[in-house]
């Protein structure tokens, strides 16, 4: 009904997924999980308003969205391209955007690309002042303490830089976390092992163990899917096991993500979070480093 009423304009999503399926990040889990409560016993005083997951792209942003959604049992409206060209057609959307987010109750609103999606407060003279109008209306929706407990905004990117500083002020954005790929090849093994487990590619412990010194650091879960992806279709075509198939795939492995762009995202993920127990020890440098200069 809500995709019905704005078509085009949102996105509404259902999720079945819990916390439990998201992996590692357990400080970060553990949060989420008191936010969970304290909305659920409606004791709201300390329940962010919003929260921005920042990180390399393919981190698993949209995944934590969804299984945070089904952890509180609430619905995801998703926003879409809103953005018209004919005058007072794109603040009408949004408006009419903000009368289905508030009819729904308690709800998560995702903006993903959240540093495309929201505008600025001055654009300059390329769109009439379109983009400040919707960053004004957007902004002032966002901290409307009447939505407290009803409506927790989500927003995700991976260059939250170029998200206006007063958008991620406490208020609007009470908690940024980064989301990071895995430091360790210990971790890189347990994600791996889920998603082999997840896709039904049968490989044993033992495997897994002789070849974690081979498996590559800095993994986001999105490059992992896509390596066992490829496993299983190996597996499938060459009728080899599965962990002969993950053994031959990772031979020549490189990161779907160049090492100066995942490393600059990093940098900038680190630098936003409100709390660096969200971050692995071994990251904890980048909170004082230069993204500029990576």
């Amino acid at each position: 009904m809500v995709e019905h009423d704005a078509p085009g304009l949102v996105e509404f999503v259902e999720s079945k997924r819990t916390l439990a399926e998201y992996h590692g990040q357990e400080a970060l889990k553990d949060w989420l999980r008191q936010d969970v409560t304290l909305w659920r016993t409606n004791d709201l005083r300390a329940l962010p308003m919003g929260y921005l997951l920042c990180g390399p792209i393919g981190t698993g942003k949209t995944f934590l969205v969804e299984c945070l959604a089904g952890e509180a049992g609430v619905p995801v409206l998703k926003l879409k391209n809103f953005r018209e060209k004919w005058v007072g057609s794109s603040e009408g959307n949004l408006e009419k955007i903000f009368r289905l987010i508030r009819a729904l109750g308690r709800c998560i609103v995702f903006v993903d690309e959240a540093d495309q999606t929201l505008g600025r407060r001055d654009s300059g003279n390329n769109d009439s002042g379109l983009s400040g109008r919707l960053y004004s209306m957007i902004a002032q929706e966002m901290s409307d303490t009447a939505n407290r407990g009803k409506v927790v905004w989500v927003l995700a990117s991976s260059r939250p830089d170029l998200i206006e500083a007063d958008l991620k002020r406490p208020g609007r954005v009470d908690l940024r976390v980064p989301i990071l790929p895995t430091t360790s090849q210990a971790d890189s093994l347990e994600l791996i092992a889920a998603l082999a487990r997840r896709y039904e590619l049968a490989i044993s412990p033992a495997e897994l163990q002789q070849m974690q010194s081979t498996l590559p650091l800095m993994l986001t879960p999105g490059a992992a899917e896509a390596l066992v992806m490829k496993a299983y279709r190996v597996a499938r075509t060459q009728n080899v096991t599965g962990g002969t198939a993950l053994a031959n795939c990772l031979n020549g492995y490189q990161n779907p993500v160049p090492q100066d762009v995942l490393d600059k995202q990093m940098r900038l993920a680190v630098r936003e979070a409100t709390d660096l127990s969200f971050v692995p020890e071994s990251l904890r440098h980048l909170a004082t480093s230069d993204p500029a200069n990576s």
